[in-house]
C-alpha cells in the first residue's frame, strides 16, 4: 500500500498551513506564493518564494513558504533544511514547526519530528491533534529502541531481536534481488537507502493507522506486519517486492503519480497477473473511473479495495502496453517534472479520456462475455 495516515495527515496539514500563512503575511509577493500553492503550482510557488528570499534570506514565513513548495516538488531534503531555517528563526510560526515534524517523521528523522511537535505542543497546549500525534511517535522510538538493524549500501531493515533475525535476513536478499529487476523497467534506481521496519500485527496498526486488510505500507520508509511471514515465505516476499516498487516509484517520481499506477505498478512487479484482475472485474460487472483511484486505497473496505487493485492491475498494464517498454521512464519523468498525467501521457500520442474509454470499453466486454459464459 503506497501511504498510510502519515501521507495523508502532510496533505491535510499543508492545505491548512497555507491558508493561514496567507492570513498571517500582509506581503503581496509571498500572497502569491502561498496562492500558487493552494493552486497545486509547486513550481511557480518555489521560484515567488526563491525570489522573495534573494531579497530577505531570513524572512520565516518565505523560508516556510519555499520548503512547502520543495515539499510538493519531492525534495525533502531540501525541505526538511528550509523549515528548520524558518523554525530557527521565528519559532511561533507554527505551520513551519507542523510541516517540519512530518516530513521528518516520514524522512526516518523521528528525534527531530517528536522535539519539535513537543515545541508546539508547549505553545499550544490544547491542539489535540498535535497531542495525538506526539504520542504516537513517541510509542514508535519506544519500540524502535530496541530494534536491531541489517544494513547494506541500499536497505537497512530494522528488526525486533533474534526471532526476526532470519526473516530480516532473508527480507536483504529478496529486496536486493528485486531492486534492479525493478529499476529496469523503472529506468533508475534511488541512491539514498530505503528502511525497512518490521512489526508486530498491533505494532503496525496502532504506528501506521492502516486497515485491517493491509499487508504493509509505505510512508518514507516501508513498515510491515510479520503475521505469520514464517509459516509463508512466499507472501511475505511478494509483500516486500510490492512495498519495494512503492519506495522505489516514490523516490523517482515523488509527484503527481496516481494511486492506481501506485498500485498496478507494484502489483505487477510482485508478480500478480493483470489478466486474473480483468477477469475478477468482469465477474464483477464493475468499473470505477481511474480519478476515483487517484488518491490512496487507505479509506477502502475490504471489498472496495480488492476492486481497486484489480482495476489499478489492469489499467496500469494497459498503459505500459500503449506507451511502450521504455515509455515508463519517460513518463515517470513527465510526472515528477510537474505535469499531471492526463497532459503526460499525450507525448505519446493518445490522451488520457481515450485511454480510459479503451479501458472501460473493454472491461465493459468482458464482462458481457462472462455474463454470456
Amino acid at each position: 500500500m503506497a501511504s498510510t495516515r502519515n501521507l495523508a495527515a502532510v496533505v491535510v496539514l499543508a492545505v491548512t498551513v497555507a491558508t493561514q500563512a496567507v492570513a498571517q503575511t500582509p506581503n503581496p509577493t509571498l500572497e502569491g506564493g502561498f496562492a500558487a500553492l493552494q493552486r497545486g503550482d509547486a513550481d511557480g510557488a518555489a521560484a515567488v518564494f526563491r525570489s522573495a528570499l534573494a531579497a530577505q534570506p531570513r524572512d520565516a514565513v518565505a523560508l516556510y513558504g519555499a520548503g512547502y513548495a520543495a515539499h510538493l516538488q519531492g525534495h525533502e531534503d531540501a525541505a526538511l533544511d528550509l523549515l528548520k531555517r524558518a523554525v530557527q528563526i521565528e519559532p511561533r510560526l507554527q505551520q513551519a514547526a507542523v510541516l517540519l515534524g512530518e516530513i521528518a517523521s516520514r524522512s526516518g528523522e523521528l528525534d527531530l519530528a517528536i522535539k519539535t511537535y513537543e515545541q508546539v505542543l508547549a505553545q499550544s497546549p490544547s491542539n489535540m491533534a498535535v497531542r495525538e500525534r506526539l504520542e504516537s511517535w513517541r510509542s514508535e522510538a519506544r519500540v524502535a529502541g530496541r530494534f536491531e538493524a541489517y544494513k547494506d549500501d541500499r536497505f537497512t531493515i530494522m528488526f525486533d531481536g533474534p526471532a526476526q533475525q532470519q526473516l530480516a535476513a532473508r527480507a536483504t536478499a529478496t529486496l536486493g534481488a528485486a531492486f534492479w529487476r525493478i529499476a529496469a523497467t523503472l529506468g533508475s534506481s534511488p541512491s539514498s537507502p530505503i528502511i525497512v521496519t518490521f512489526y508486530t500485527q498491533k505494532q503496525f496498526h496502532d504506528i501506521t493507522g492502516a486497515p485491517e486488510w493491509a499487508g504493509g505500507g509505505f510512508d518514507g520508509q516501508i513498515r510491515m506486519p510479520l503475521r505469520g511471514a514464517s509459516t509463508n515465505l512466499g507472501e511475505f516476499d511478494r509483500i516486500l517486492v510490492h512495498e519495494l516498487t512503492h519506495a522505489m516509484i516514490e523516490k523517482i517520481a515523488s509527484r503527481n503519480v496516481p494511486a492506481w499506477l501506485h498500485e498496478g505498478l507494484a502489483m505487477r512487479f510482485e508478480g500478480h497477473d493483470a489478466a486474473v484482475a480483468g477477469r475478477r472485474l468482469a465477474a464483477a460487472r464493475i468499473y470505477v473511473p481511474l480519478r476515483a483511484l487517484r488518491a490512496g486505497f487507505s479509506r477502502l473496505n475490504a471489498v472496495e479495495a480488492v476492486i481497486a487493485y484489480a482495476e489499478s492491475a489492469v489499467a496500469a498494464d494497459a498503459l505500459l502496453t500503449r506507451i511502450g517498454p521504455n515509455g515508463l521512464a519517460v513518463l515517470l519523468g513527465d510526472l515528477d517534472a510537474g505535469q499531471p498525467i492526463d497532459q503526460a501521457v499525450e507525448r505519446f500520442g493518445f490522451t488520457f479520456a481515450a485511454f480510459e474509454a479503451e479501458l472501460s470499453k473493454r472491461l465493459n466486454a468482458r464482462s458481457v462475455s462472462a455474463a454470456r459464459e
